[in-house]
């Protein structure tokens, strides 16, 4: 029924952010606990980055809610002042896209107002009215393949149909949210525990997963991606992006949880890990002058944990950070990962400093979106690598990697 375990929009932005923020202090890749049935937990940084994640519905699904081999299917209606339709179908979430939009099931009435959603139970019959003015609105149902959306209607059209959504968990939790990428923003590299289709809105994303690489998504462009599969949005353009996304997630499984890219081919072990021995020997600074194991102290640099960060006190350009390996080593590449919030706090590139006095580069960072590696020759124990050309801010880095061999 609508309004299942309902939480305003803006609570479930609160619940969002509270729960992404009190995992941002995590030191490794393991999910979060399990999540009460129902309810959504975000496990390690949920989406991350910077986007802005707002649940517009949920629901936990029996498996006579959900149709053989089913697809996410939806249809745009177009209702005058006044006029109403009745009809009952599939499982689906309601997308107010222009105008209020009056939603009544049984005793329930219900005004949508543009970018709000609600749900709506399998079989049960529900009226649409067009509320205080025209009304158009999406009813995206998980429905077999080709089906069209029942009822007399005058002003439909189809939308999207998705792919077979495929690894679908017993009892799914059908969860439909809104996410805004800002221009130069990013999820973190997330998996989820079922399959996800993402549909883009406006703006402009560089999507990534595992399976397929990297594509460039526009308005109207959407793709679906199975379960436990690494996931990213990057915004690298100018304008801000907005897309909605659809789950069929394992209800006892945090919501999201953080992942990694497969690395390139790089032999050896990352010798920049506090785990193997490496430490931070000296730093320009520290977000608020706290110390170097602080939430954004310096050694988040090299914890190998991509959902936390070394942040400096607004250094900018001058940002500098030195670490020292557990020996001397001939280096044969380096890596760094900036952070960036956006249109501030991003390194476009730096160079390295060894305890020889040896200097090499400057080393160009792409974007903000994952580690760049560089092939290098050098020997050193201390390397410090210094700020070159950045964005301005509170500069920093949210992994830097070292692999050689011993020169000892």
């Amino acid at each position: 029924m609508i309004g299942m375990r309902w939480l305003s929009r803006w609570a479930w932005v609160a619940l969002l952010l509270s729960a992404a923020a009190a995992c941002q202090a995590s030191d490794d890749l393991e999910p979060g606990p399990a999540p009460a049935e129902g309810e959504i937990s975000m496990g390690g940084s949920a989406l991350g980055g910077n986007a802005e994640t707002t649940v517009l519905g949920r629901a936990v699904l029996e498996s006579e809610d959900i149709s053989q081999d089913p697809a996410w299917i939806a249809h745009e209606v177009h209702l005058a002042e006044g006029e109403t339709v009745e009809h009952s179908h599939e499982f689906a979430f309601l997308y107010a896209k222009e105008g209020p939009h009056r939603l009544i099931l049984d005793a329930n009435r219900q005004v949508l107002e543009p970018g709000f959603g609600a749900e709506v139970a399998a079989g049960a019959t529900h009226r649409h009215e067009g509320a205080e003015g025209a009304s158009v609105f999406w009813e995206v149902r998980l429905a077999p393949p080709g089906s069209a959306l029942p009822g007399e209607l005058d002003d439909v059209r189809l939308i999207f149909e998705s792919q077979v959504e495929g690894e679908v968990p017993p009892r799914p939790l059908a969860v439909f949210v809104y996410v805004l990428v800002p221009s130069g923003g990013r999820t973190s590299v997330h998996t989820h525990p079922g399959p996800e289709l993402i549909y883009t809105i406006s703006g402009t994303i560089e999507y990534e997963n595992k399976l397929i690489g990297a594509k460039v998504m526009g308005p109207g462009e959407f793709e679906g991606i199975p379960p436990a599969v690494p996931v990213q949005k990057r915004n690298t353009f100018e304008q801000d992006a907005e897309f909605l996304s659809w789950f069929l997630v394992d209800g006892a499984q945090p919501f999201a949880s953080p992942a990694r890219f497969p690395a390139p081919e790089i032999e050896g072990e990352n010798l920049a890990l506090l785990e193997n021995g490496a430490s931070v020997v000296g730093v320009s600074s520290n977000y608020q002058d706290r110390p170097k194991d602080s939430a954004f102290g310096a050694n988040n640099s090299l914890d190998g944990d991509p959902t936390t960060e070394w942040s400096s006190n607004g250094d900018g350009d001058e940002a500098w950070i030195e670490i020292e390996l557990p020996e001397v080593t001939q280096v044969r590449t380096i890596g760094f990962w900036t952070r960036t919030m956006g249109d501030s706090a991003q390194v476009f590139s730096f160079r390295v400093v060894t305890d020889r006095d040896e200097i090499y580069g400057p080393f160009e960072l792409g974007d903000a979106a994952s580690v760049y590696y560089f092939d290098t020759d050098f020997t050193a124990q201390r390397l410090r690598f210094e700020a070159v050309d950045t964005s301005g801010g509170n500069t920093g880095a949210i992994e830097i990697e070292v692999y050689g061999e011993s020169a000892g």
